[in-house]
């Protein structure tokens, strides 16, 4: 059994005159939100092997918060260009090489991308992915190659306010 998280990064701030879409931090809203979700998913007991995140700055900021409140170390974390304006098949190929010692994986990313890439993956129809919300999907698989298209099963969800 393979388990992936998709998380999605926290509030951000859109209102900066000239900062490239890139470099866009969190604000203090998506701040509140990564530590209150930090929270929930220590206390769930959510661990993962490998985390890894889109390089723009809003979605690294809050694997790092998500990675220092579940005790991943933030050394580790591999920052993925693949994340970043991404497709399902991009997506697909990260995921896909990851080793299979690890059994459990956390991406963080961005919205439409996950939002797709969710719906694709599972046969239960979302309907939304909200900031700073995270989706656990199972794959009855012992090799991450073997994800495919409606093969998984949300078994987790949480977010700041769930």
């Amino acid at each position: 059994m393979k388990r992936l998280y998709l998380l999605r990064h926290a509030k951000s701030s859109k209102d900066i005159p000239g900062i490239k879409d890139r470099d866009r931090p969190l604000n203090k809203r998506g701040k509140k939100e990564v530590v209150r979700l930090g929270k929930r998913l220590k206390k769930s007991g959510v661990t993962v092997q490998v985390l890894y995140s889109s390089p723009a700055k809003r979605a690294l900021d809050t694997a790092q918060g998500i990675a220092k409140a579940i005790g991943f170390p933030r050394k580790k974390i591999k920052i993925a260009s693949a994340v970043y304006s991404s497709t399902i098949p991009k997506l697909l190929k990260l995921i896909k090489s990851t080793d299979d010692r690890e059994q459990a994986a956390l991406v963080a990313g961005h919205n439409p991308e996950f939002y797709n890439l969710l719906n694709y993956l599972t046969p239960q129809k979302i309907d939304g992915f909200p900031t700073c919300g995270v989706f656990g999907i199972d794959f009855k698989v012992d090799s991450w190659r073997r994800v495919a298209r409606k093969k998984g099963k949300i078994a987790f969800f949480a977010s700041p306010l769930k």
